[in-house]
């Protein structure tokens, strides 16, 4: 007759045999900028994958229209994870006291958005530009810093346009209300493809943004002090999850055709605006240029003290050198 103590010695060691999906898992809400772009998929793959499960994480994903949305999601909407927010969006909300933390860049340089206009229109290239009604997506959102920054460069102006969500901005920009549109592939590719518009310049075409940091992953301030090993955790698995997409590209292609809804080699050409070393997680780089920036823009009125970017920065996990 089996004892007690024989009895309890089993059942831990069945417990301690299950797979972390199997046991209790730690839940992780993820609001991700525009669900569908190469980059803020990957949470999604990762997830589908399981990934996240084998490591003992419940990833909630849910989409949001920019950079100041996705904040607002973490600072009132109780998202743990703000995933790929622009670095403006980020410093306004901080410099106002809200309760983030910067945890990772996410995205360097501009090379994903681009800039389009209708086949027919008269504007041939950037020297074309100047006072013309150009479309970014939201205050603070990486669109908008990149005609920031052309604007310094190039020393012009710009009439700067809300266009919302990439659909709303074809729609402007195909009836006249607009003379130029934004896109983050593989929006629009299809279009551009088909000859219905013209592709006037990249992100990486505005030579201040090529190396900086434009979009962070941030964290809600609890999330990052109370569950730091769990947001570690959450890091390291998708950066693996990262590595893997590009290893597998046939799959993983496979997966992003399917949740945008186009095919597979519009779905590549995508992929292609995107490489692996852009997508790093670690140190925000070139970030004095970025709160220069900042300021320059309006969104924030100083550059933080020494001390609040340290309360703001926590780092938690830097992509291995390959």
């Amino acid at each position: 007759m089996r004892t007690k103590l024989q009895y309890l010695m089993t059942a831990t060691l069945v417990a301690v045999a299950q797979p972390a999906s199997a046991q209790s898992l730690e839940k992780v809400k993820v609001a991700t900028t525009f669900l569908g772009l190469w980059d803020t998929s990957q949470p999604s793959l990762c997830a589908e994958r399981g990934e996240f499960a084998k490591a003992g994480l419940d990833v909630e994903v849910t989409s949001t229209r920019g950079g100041s949305e996705n904040v607002q999601a973490v600072v009132a909407g109780g998202m743990d994870v703000g995933y790929s927010p622009g670095i403006n969006s980020v410093l306004a909300a901080a410099t106002q006291g809200a309760a983030i933390k910067i945890i990772s860049s996410e995205f360097r340089g501009q090379n994903d958005s681009f800039f389009y206009v209708k086949a027919d229109s008269p504007i041939k290239s950037m020297d074309d530009l100047a006072g013309k009604s150009v479309a970014y997506s939201r205050p603070g959102g990486a669109s908008e810093a990149i005609l920031l920054a052309l604007e310094a460069d190039r020393k012009i102006d710009l009439n700067l346009v809300i266009g919302g969500g990439m659909d709303a901005t074809y729609t402007m920009a195909m009836t006249g209300q607009i003379d130029v549109g934004y896109a983050v592939p593989p929006t629009m590719l299809k279009e551009a493809e088909e000859g219905k518009i013209r592709v006037i310049f990249s992100g990486n075409d505005v030579e201040s943004q090529r190396s900086m940091t434009q979009r962070l992953i941030i964290g809600s301030d609890d999330f990052v002090t109370n569950r730091r090993d769990v947001a570690t955790k959450f890091l390291e698995t998708l950066d693996k999850c990262i590595d893997w997409a590009y290893a597998n590209p046939d799959q993983s292609l496979e997966f992003y055709a399917k949740l945008n809804k186009v095919d597979p080699a519009i779905a590549k050409r995508g992929m292609e605006f995107y490489d692996r070393a852009t997508l790093a997680f670690g140190p925000v780089q070139e970030l004095d240029k970025g709160l220069k920036q900042a300021v320059a823009g309006g969104f924030i009125k100083a550059e933080p003290t020494e001390d609040e970017l340290k309360k703001l920065m926590q780092i938690l996990y830097t992509t291995p050198a390959k």
